[in-house]
């Protein structure tokens, strides 16, 4: 190889250890790898999204969700407390995520004569009217949504999420 071959492949050589960020007398790292998780951000509905039960409810979590021991019920695992006044759900419907065998009780509160439904489980509907709140309370068999409404109005008042 002539010498001007060999300076060029030198330069060549020294300009790829040049941009890979290391010298010739680097030796190899023995610290792992750096990783980072990436943890999406929760998809909302415009109401209220929660942690699922067994965790630790987030800062600022909504005031209408209560979880364990916050809900003052030893059979109850999660708590929703929602309005229907003048036509509007009070928070906005929004998804509450909880886990497959929690007990739920949402309680509504309406200034008329209501039914609340609670999707596929017809044993967890009540009527609700002016006056006094009403529960419906049922355990999570499976894992999926499930839309609480009210029947006469249809509307919606949460979605329970279940994983």
């Amino acid at each position: 190889m002539s010498r001007r071959a060999a300076a060029l492949a030198g330069t060549i050589a020294a300009a790829a250890l040049f941009a890979a960020g290391c010298t010739a007398d680097d030796e190899p790292s023995t610290a792992p790898p750096a990783t980072f998780t990436s943890v999406p951000a929760p998809v909302t509905t415009g109401g209220p999204s929660v942690l699922p039960s067994s965790s630790a409810p987030p800062a600022g979590d909504q005031a209408n969700v209560k979880r364990g021991a916050q809900t003052g019920e030893a059979d109850v695992d999660v708590l929703v407390t929602v309005d229907y006044s003048a036509g509007k759900v009070t928070p906005p419907a929004g998804v509450v995520d909880v886990q497959v065998g929690d007990r739920v009780k949402v309680r509504v509160t309406s200034d008329q004569q209501e039914t609340i439904d609670v999707q596929n489980n017809a044993d967890a509907s009540s009527d609700v009217g002016p006056g006094a709140p009403q529960d419906v309370v049922w355990t999570v068999a499976k894992a999926g949504d499930t839309k609480v409404t009210l029947g006469t109005a249809g509307t919606l008042l949460v979605t329970v999420h279940a994983a």
